[in-house]
């Protein structure tokens, strides 16, 4: 199997973590295609072993990265404030997956099935160029929401998405409404496909049917087992024994505006303004760097975050305790096990998010810790009846669920998180990658899945109290 993504190895991002436990995992065969720095890379099977496949102009390079930050992401995520269009840099977003596309069609053996699994969309176009030219089969996971709805000004840009994706055999969504809203975009702006919604299925003008499914991604239960035996609190050259102090609620994420970071920043200092016999008694400790430097609005929202959050400290230090404390280096899944295993509450805000890995995360490690989960991650759909639902972002609504957290029994505690672990686990990343990698039943066919797409959402659930 070929298996493209954006990012590769030992890079950040949950999709290129996850991809390389899923090849750790698997049997040997598998070509993983990447970028690195200017140039496009191989890493075949268990071995590691990788090659450099081919050098891509900087400009082109460059401006596929703005092209995916400063416009596609906006407005997937349904904040169409923050998209700014540039042609030339769509231009290059076209050339790079047509650059990639055709070297990894170079490589397809004469006479011999291939297979390819795209990831994301930095490389939406890349099952166009490889159902015009081969047989191969195609399938595509997407990563992160699709809008609810676009602007008449982005529709062309995204229907040249969704035109590119339709033309895997197979596309992956994290939720049934990521689902619903690509399967309604395409009925409403691609006439020439026609949309079968009970199905779940997209009719290609040719005849033929693109399954459109509803599967989330998994974790790797091993890997975080073994973190927590191996939790360690030395962060480079930070020891968090020095300057965590309990109890304390943690969030972990980038400094990104789909994050919420300045909505829950609000929410802390709501909290404590409500809470006065709380000040010096909780902590709030922020795992967040910085994210895609260079970019205007991201660098914008990095100085926004950290210029409220020092004034915050200042408004309501008392001696040597402050609410806030700040970690902006790296941190290693071992010292993430240690703060996922001692946090009192996990606060996770997103205005929207694909899924968010770290809730999960949290879960398996936790006994007895509290999620306060906002309604608009992808992980939600799977965690609602087990923790406190942020049904918006405003401060008080924040500010309300951490006082309910920390003031939860330690037996309702444990019992919420003893389900959240069985939720958890009872979808892992190996059943993911079963049901969507298509590992073949001993019929030869596809093992179905069980979840079920429908036009029409299901009634969404606010609190789980």
């Amino acid at each position: 199997m070929n298996i493209l993504s954006y990012r590769g190895p030992s890079t950040p991002g949950g999709v290129s973590a996850t991809l390389s436990r899923v090849i750790e995992q698997t049997s040997e065969g598998q070509n993983w295609w990447f970028l690195h720095g200017t140039g496009l890379r191989k890493r075949s099977g268990k071995q590691s072993k990788t090659e450099d496949v081919c050098q891509i102009p900087f400009k082109m390079i460059e401006g596929h990265y703005r092209y995916c930050n400063d416009f596609l992401w906006p407005i997937l995520h349904d904040l169409p404030q923050y998209a700014h269009f540039d042609a030339s840099d769509k231009l290059a977003y076209t050339q790079l997956n047509t650059s990639v596309s055709w070297n990894v069609l170079n490589s397809f053996q004469t006479g011999f099935s291939e297979r390819v699994f795209v990831n994301d969309y930095q490389l939406a176009l890349s099952p166009k160029a490889f159902r015009e030219a081969s047989s191969a089969r195609v399938d595509l996971f997407w990563h992160i929401p699709w809008p609810r709805r676009a602007e008449a000004k982005f529709v062309p840009h995204l229907a040249e998405i969704a035109d590119g994706i339709l033309q895997a055999g197979k596309i992956g969504f994290h939720t049934e409404e990521y689902t619903a809203n690509f399967l309604l975009f395409v009925d409403r702006y691609l006439t020439n496909y026609k949309v079968d919604f009970p199905s779940s299925t997209v009719l290609r003008n040719d005849g033929s049917n693109v399954v459109v499914v509803a599967h989330p991604l998994g974790l790797d239960a091993e890997f975080w087992m073994k973190k927590v035996a191996e939790e360690s609190p030395i962060c480079r050259e930070i020891d968090l024994t020095q300057i965590v102090k309990f109890p304390f609620v943690l969030s972990v994420d980038r400094a990104d505006y789909t994050k919420g970071v300045i909505q829950r920043l609000e929410g802390i200092e709501q909290f404590l303004c409500g809470n006065p016999d709380k000040i010096g008694g909780v902590t709030f400790i922020q795992i967040c760097q910085k994210s895609r430097s260079g970019l205007t609005a991201f660098d914008e929202y990095w100085r926004e975050c950290r210029s409220l959050a020092e004034t915050i400290n200042e408004r309501w230090k008392a001696g040597s305790w402050q609410p806030i404390v700040w970690v902006d280096v790296p941190i290693s899944p071992n010292v993430l096990a240690w703060l996922y295993r001692r946090a009192n509450t996990m606060l996770v805000t997103p205005v929207r998010d694909g899924l968010n890995l770290t809730a999960k995360e949290f879960s398996l490690c936790s006994e007895g810790g509290v999620l306060i989960l906002s309604a608009q991650t992808g992980a939600w759909t799977e965690l609602s009846d087990d923790v406190l639902t942020l049904p918006n972002l405003r401060r008080e609504t924040i500010a309300e669920q951490i006082s309910y957290a920390l003031a939860l029994p330690r037996k309702t505690r444990r019992e919420r998180m003893s389900r959240l672990k069985k939720t958890v686990l009872s979808n892992s990343l190996g059943h993911w990658w079963k049901n969507f990698g298509g590992e073949l039943d001993s019929a030869g066919k596809i093992i179905p899945l069980s979840v079920k797409v429908h036009h029409s959402l299901k009634k969404e659930k606010w609190f789980a109290r």
